[in-house]
């Protein structure tokens, strides 16, 4: 091909189907097959990378979903603890209560026993001779007056007999005179119906008149009490109003009164607040000092000791020396030993364990004891041995940290971690001592170790196989640690013969095999609850001995008692002094609220008496006007009934004689019922006088029968009285008795709700933890779900980026294909490829390599198919006259010709522009020219393959 630049121009048919693409020449065929396999490795990895983002979103969608359905469950298991966790608070806060309620009604049982226990030492300190024989004599005095009352109700019940009678004869007397009365009643009646007779026949004017007079006369009387009620109410109204004038400069002052003592009251408030504090503050250290005083004597009350039965010492060393004697027989010593049990068992009865109420707050893990811990247990067993061997004369023990480090050691490589069980599963399976053990110990600290056990905490119940191990709680307090070791040594020494008295002998540092002379001693419990009891020999061997601890004994208690005991006088004579401030500022204060008081009453009487003067005023002038009213009114009919009255002027009828005489009579017959009236009056009057008498009577003996009552209750109370003075000791000790089994319920209580309260305090703060849970898992789900959110939008971007790369390879792949057979188009018309002997030959019939026939096709190397230049084998050429000449190749004028038909006709053309012709095209067909290289040819795209291209890459016109 030449060198120059070339623009190739296509017509006819094949053309217009490309939608105007324009291929490129031979030389540019093969650049484009380079590029396009470029394309497509290029396509393969975008594809690639693109998918592996996919899978790598979906992989990260995975995994959040799996986060947040963790997060989930996560959250419903801490949704559950904290509802479980709330439910065991609310449990607990009802078993609170129920302690506190218990607490609270042993705190009022111990002031009642108080309150008895007080009034018991007053009657143990009345009881002396002498208040007793006052008593016996109040006694004898009380029935003399019980005998007098008795004569009294006697001589009062014959006189209420005598008025009885006289009630009698008066109620016939009443009775008398009322049927009188009726009868006389009887006559008035009849002289009224007669002066009614005579009254009718007075038929006339006259009569009329008359009553026209009375109505008058009725109206004039009633208009002058109307204007003398309104003269009277205006006094009324008058005096009212002075009244409220007097109640309100009363109140005025009242209330001048109240705000000047209500500034006394203040300033006397304040002394009094300074005084109360400081008497707290005095209080706080009488009380701190009570504490200890009381911390003290009760250590003193239960002071534990080991009391020995009568008879005990000589018994046991009357065992043991009978195995030294000559003639020893084991008869003997039996019997020797049934006499010691005897004897021993009392020993049980008489030896009870004291408890402390500070061991008692203590709690501690008996198989984890700490040094500080067991040197308290060993402090406090070895005083209660040190107190028997001190009544038998052996050397007494010492505690020393080296004794009761060896017991913490033995017990835990000796025992818990060999799985050493002494007493076993059903108490008589165990291994006993561990006996080698023991010796390889004393061996190892040149010492001997001597070792007594306890079933201790552990006890064993009974049931269908026979004997069961019932394991302790670890969690023990000193106090019940101690009771177990005081029960431990009292089992030692009082209930032991069937070990031949060995753990007694070995306590008491007595016979041989059982007693080293000097010992130092430890405790301990193992992992199974037993009790050790470890005796340690001390010589110039071993160095066991040395920073012994003090033992306790009543006398040092005492001592400390005597100190604290001077602490709380001094603090006491203090808080008097403080007491005796605030006293004086509490009744100055005192004082001064009840002036205040006073004035407050003062303003509240002052104001309801303005108040109701106020109202008396409202109501008098309310009044007043009422009965200005009615005068009016009355005045008004009295005008109207003196006209009335003017209107009658005749005189009355000599029938008003009858009348008269009717009315004499009348007023005759009233004039005896009136004596008959007065005749029943009086007996009424006697019954009257007859039946109060006759209830005075009946007064005196219902007085007289409570006098008798009164006195007889007053005999009880003086002979209970002679029996508390005569029994004051025991009534005493039983009040004492009752006011400490009073205290120990409320330790009891108290301890229980401790117990119950920190129980509570740590359901609660696990309810908080729970809460605290809830609140971290629902932060953990919100933030999972957030990124699950985040994961499956950056996995919808990579699937939509995917599947945009995918349109674009795919639209990509189908330029690339429309291009190679445009090109192969070009390349097939521009050398005139055609088919001959089915094969492709070029113009000149020459083979063209990598071409192939198909059917009536031609596919190039790149597997474009396209129509042969011509559809037969003929060649043809135009000769100079434009006729078709058949012929293998005719170059005329540099024009070459290929012919599709026979017939000659032209089907496409190839020509050689003019620069003028090239340009007349391009304005023709509205498009500008690509040029490329030396050996390139323009490649145009349009239509619908560019406008494709265009929107799938996203390029639009700017808009503004």
């Amino acid at each position: 091909m030449n060198s120059k630049k070339k623009i190739v121009t296509l017509a006819g048919v094949s053309l217009v189907a490309t939608a105007g693409v324009v291929a490129s020449t031979n030389e540019v065929k093969a650049d484009t097959t380079s590029d396009n396999a470029q394309t497509a490795a290029t396509s393969q990895t975008a594809d690639q990378q693109a998918q592996a983002k996919v899978d790598q979103a979906q992989s990260n969608v995975n995994s959040a979903s799996q986060a947040t359905s963790a997060a989930q469950a996560q959250l419903d298991s801490a949704n559950a603890a904290n509802s479980a966790a709330q439910a065991d608070v609310n449990s607990q806060q009802a078993i609170v209560n129920d302690a506190q309620a218990k607490v609270d009604a042993a705190t009022s049982s111990v002031s009642t026993a108080q309150d008895a226990e007080t009034k018991a030492q007053q009657n143990a300190d009345q009881a002396t001779s002498a208040n007793i024989q006052r008593a016996q004599d109040a006694i004898a005095n009380q029935e003399a007056q019980i005998s007098k009352d008795t004569d009294a109700i006697n001589d009062a019940n014959k006189a209420v007999s005598d008025a009885q009678s006289a009630v009698d004869t008066a109620q016939k007397k009443v009775n008398n005179a009322t049927t009188a009365r009726d009868n006389q009643q009887k006559n008035v009646d009849a002289a009224s119906d007669a002066v009614k007779n005579a009254q009718a026949i007075l038929d006339n004017s006259d009569q009329a008149k008359k009553q026209a007079q009375d109505a008058l006369n009725q109206a004039n009387q009633k208009v002058a009490d109307d204007t003398t009620a309104v003269n009277n109410k205006q006094t009324d109204v008058n005096n009212a109003a002075e009244a409220k004038k007097n109640a309100d400069e009363a109140l005025k002052n009242a209330n001048d009164a109240q705000t000047s003592a209500q500034k006394d009251k203040d300033a006397k408030q304040a002394v009094t607040d300074e005084t109360s504090a400081a008497l707290a503050d005095a209080n706080a250290a009488v009380k701190d000092a009570q504490a200890k005083v009381d911390a003290i004597n009760d250590k003193l009350a239960n002071f534990n000791t080991i009391t020995l039965p009568a008879g005990y010492k000589e018994a046991l060393n009357a065992y043991n020396a009978s195995f030294s004697d000559d003639n020893w027989s084991k008869e003997k010593s039996d019997s020797l030993s049934k006499q010691l049990e005897a004897i021993a068992s009392k020993g049980n009865k008489l030896n009870t364990y004291k408890h402390n109420k500070e061991d008692e707050n203590k709690i501690v893990d008996f198989n984890n004891l700490t040094q500080e811990e067991a040197k308290d247990l060993a402090v406090y067993y070895a005083a209660l041995v040190n107190q028997v061997r001190n009544a038998f004369g052996t050397d007494k023990v010492v505690v020393t940290p080296s004794s009761v480090k060896f017991t913490l050691q033995l017990i835990k490589e000796g025992y818990n971690e060999v799985n050493w069980d002494a007493f076993g599963e059903h108490m008589t399976d165990g291994k006993n001592h561990n006996f080698q053990y023991l010796r390889n110990y004393g061996d190892n600290h040149n010492t001997t170790v001597l070792e007594n056990m306890y079933g201790g905490l552990t006890s064993w119940g009974f049931g269908e196989d026979g004997l069961y191990k019932i394991t302790p709680n670890n969690n023990q307090t000193m106090d019940s640690l101690k009771e177990t070791l005081y029960e431990g040594l009292v089992g030692y020494l009082f209930d032991d013969a069937d070990s031949g008295w060995g753990h007694a002998n070995t306590a008491l540092d007595l016979s041989m095999g059982h007693s080293m002379g000097k010992e130092a001693m430890a405790i301990g419990f193992d992992k199974y609850g037993y009790s050790h009891s470890e005796y340690y020999r001390l010589d110039n061997n071993n160095n066991i001995a040395a920073d012994a601890y003090q033992l306790p004994d009543i006398s040092m208690i005492q001592e400390e008692l005597d100190k604290v005991n001077t602490v709380l006088q001094s603090t006491k004579a203090d808080q008097a002094s403080k007491q005796k401030a605030n006293d004086n500022a509490q009744n100055a204060l005192s004082s001064a609220n009840q002036v205040l008081v006073a004035a407050r009453n003062d303003v509240k009487d002052k104001a309801a008496t303005a108040q109701k003067a106020n109202d008396n005023l409202t109501t008098a002038q309310n009044a007043l006007a009422t009965l200005q009213n009615q005068l009016s009114t009355d005045q008004a009919n009295q005008k109207q009934a003196q006209t009335t009255f003017d209107s009658f002027d005749a005189d009355l009828a000599t029938k008003q004689a009858n009348l008269q005489k009717a009315t004499d009579s009348l007023k005759a017959e009233q004039g005896r019922l009136a004596i008959a009236q007065a005749d029943l009056d009086n007996a009424n009057k006697a019954l009257s006088d007859a039946n109060n008498n006759l209830a005075q009577k009946k007064q005196v003996v219902e007085n007289d029968k409570e006098a008798l009552k009164v006195d007889n209750d007053k005999l009880g109370q003086l002979q209970n009285n002679l029996s508390d003075l005569q029994n004051a000791p025991k009534l005493l000790a039983a009040a004492k008795e009752q006011v400490a089994t009073a205290q120990k319920d409320l330790a009891d209580a108290q301890e229980a709700y401790n117990v119950a309260n920190d129980k509570l305090t740590s359901l609660k703060q696990t309810a908080a933890g729970t809460a605290t849970n809830v609140s971290k898992a629902q932060q953990v789900l919100a933030e999972a779900k957030n990124n699950e959110d985040a994961a499956k939008e950056a996995l919808d971007q990579a699937q939509q980026a995917l599947t945009e790369l995918r349109q674009k390879e795919a639209l990509a792949k189908q330029v690339a294909e429309e291009q190679a057979k445009l090109a192969a188009e070009k390349e097939a018309k521009d050398n005139g490829y055609h088919i001959e002997n089915n094969q492709v030959v070029d113009a000149k019939s020459n083979s063209v390599n990598g071409w192939t026939v198909k059917g009536n096709q031609i596919v190039s190397p790149t597997n474009a198919t396209v129509d042969p230049a011509v559809s037969v084998t003929t060649n043809v050429s135009v000769n100079s006259k434009g006729q078709v000449q058949p012929q293998t190749s005719v170059t005329t004028n540099g024009v070459k010709t290929v012919v599709a038909t026979e017939s000659a006709n032209p089907v496409s053309t190839t020509t050689v522009q003019t620069r003028e012709q090239y340009k007349q095209q391009l304005k023709s067909n509205n498009q500008l020219p690509q040029t490329g290289n030396n050996d390139s040819a323009v490649l145009s795209l349009t239509g619908v393959a560019l406008a494709a291209m265009l929107s799938l890459f996203g390029i639009k016109k700017r808009e503004y």
